[in-house]
């Protein structure tokens, strides 16, 4: 499998960026269209109800989108034998975790979706098997740069998702229970579109291979814990802001994290292209290619962060609402923690692609263990504000940790890592250029 020129790289780059543009652009939409036809109340439920199914396959995946990468690229392992395992492991895994729901799980969900009926909840469990195709054949495209068909995955989901909640809650003036069905609707079709295209690049079929299973699991669950770790995270504030406070609250810290979100596409598109570069690489070239990378996605995000500190406060209640001038405050208190975690997902890919996921799980922890007791400190006595101080200031611990630990081990200084050069500036318009050329050459 060959490196692809430098050009092409940032064109993948730029692909993603803007896929997931189109993904910020539609998903604010939605966000904003649920704001304010749904109100603060049922706005917060939608939320908490989306997350939902989302959190539940964080503690299913098993790492295994991660372990698809590494045996597809440092292991050499057939693509068709790779996909083959994965679509048994998400009918497994999917009927494991819906078996549980039923058989009373639903009862330890109720103090963080706020008295939802159980129809909704159970409507939007329906999602996890198609989460899950999502995370492990996301991953395989990922694995052989198939990156056109991985963007359109996003902007299909973006762009229909928007749709469908405009058509449920304006066309057929429906409510709540009719703009999750439509995000439901949506998910589901998207996603076995992706097994479609999946199965274009590799003929996978309902087998199991076991050394290839073994192989994958073990490397597998130690990505998990990371992923797990990190889901909670980014997560916990936001249900301990339902467990503490009431759905409105829910709503406005939602949207807080929304607005500041589609900063970390950057980081996460740039990961998204070099991981698998990575994991191909020798650790002396993965070190600096992690190094350069890291240090202008730093760059970037702080641009990014300047950007909303100077507009972020006039935006948002004119989208949104004046109802939801609470979010202001959370939003600019996130912008800090938003610049270092953008550095802890470039780091994150450096340490898996070398299969020492051992330090991303401790930083993981240690800051979901922080980022937890502050909550529950902070919140009940600062409200949602507290809430985004936590994740500031843990974001930040995190980051830190994966820094110095990336640091010893690949010798580069902290100001390589972190500190955009002048030589890197100038290297903007000489690689636009290569990436526009070869753009028109496709075209």
């Amino acid at each position: 499998m060959t490196t692809k020129p430098r050009g092409s790289m940032l064109l993948d780059i730029v692909s993603i960026i803007g896929s997931r543009g189109m993904l910020v652009v539609f998903g604010l939409g939605t966000g904003i269209l649920t704001a304010r036809i749904l109100g603060p109340h049922d706005r917060g439920l939608f939320t908490l109800l989306l997350l939902l199914p989302q959190t539940l396959v964080a503690f299913t995946k098993m790492g295994v989108a991660q372990a698809n990468v590494y045996q597809i690229r440092k292991r050499k392992i057939p693509i068709e034998v790779v996909a083959s395992n994965a679509f048994v492991l998400c009918l497994i895994l999917s009927a494991t975790m819906l078996g549980v729901c039923f058989a009373g799980g639903q009862s330890l969900l109720a103090p963080f979706t706020k008295g939802a009926p159980p129809s909704f909840v159970w409507l939007v469990l329906l999602l996890i098997p198609f989460i899950l195709i999502e995370s492990y054949f996301l991953s395989i495209l990922q694995a052989v740069e198939e990156f056109r068909a991985y963007t359109l995955q996003s902007v299909y989901k973006a762009i229909l998702g928007f749709g469908g909640v405009a058509s449920a809650l304006l066309l057929f003036h429906g409510g709540l229970w009719e703009a999750l069905l439509s995000q439901v609707i949506v998910l589901a079709g998207v996603n076995l579109w992706l097994l479609y295209r999946v199965r274009r690049v590799a003929k996978f079929r309902l087998h199991w291979t076991a050394d290839v299973g073994r192989s994958t699991l073990t490397f597998g669950l130690k990505s998990y814990l990371q992923t797990l770790a990190s889901h909670l995270h980014y997560r916990i504030g936001l249900y301990l802001v339902a467990y503490y406070l009431n759905p409105a609250e829910v709503a406005f810290y939602s949207i807080a994290i929304n607005v500041t979100n589609p900063i970390l596409h950057i980081p996460d598109a740039v990961g998204t292209v070099i991981f698998p570069k990575l994991a191909g690489s020798s650790a002396a070239d993965a070190h600096q290619r992690t190094s350069t990378t890291c240090r202008h996605t730093v760059f970037a995000t702080t641009m990014a962060a300047v950007l909303y500190v100077g507009m972020g406060s006039q935006l948002l209640p004119f989208f949104y609402g004046d109802r939801y001038t609470p979010a202001i405050t959370p939003m600019f208190m996130m912008l800090p923690g938003i610049i270092m975690i953008s550095m802890y997902q470039i780091l994150t890919r450096n340490f898996t692609s070398r299969n020492r996921q051992q330090v991303n799980i401790l930083a993981a922890s240690v800051a979901l263990a922080i980022n937890c007791v502050l909550n529950v400190l902070l919140i009940p006595r600062f409200g949602i504000a507290g809430a985004a101080c936590s994740t500031a200031v843990s974001y930040t611990i995190a980051s830190s940790m994966l820094l110095v630990a990336f640091v010893r081990e690949s010798g580069a200084s902290v100001r390589q890592t972190v500190m955009i050069r002048g030589a890197d500036l100038a290297m903007y318009p000489r690689m636009l250029m290569a990436a526009g050329a070869r753009l028109r050459g496709a075209g």
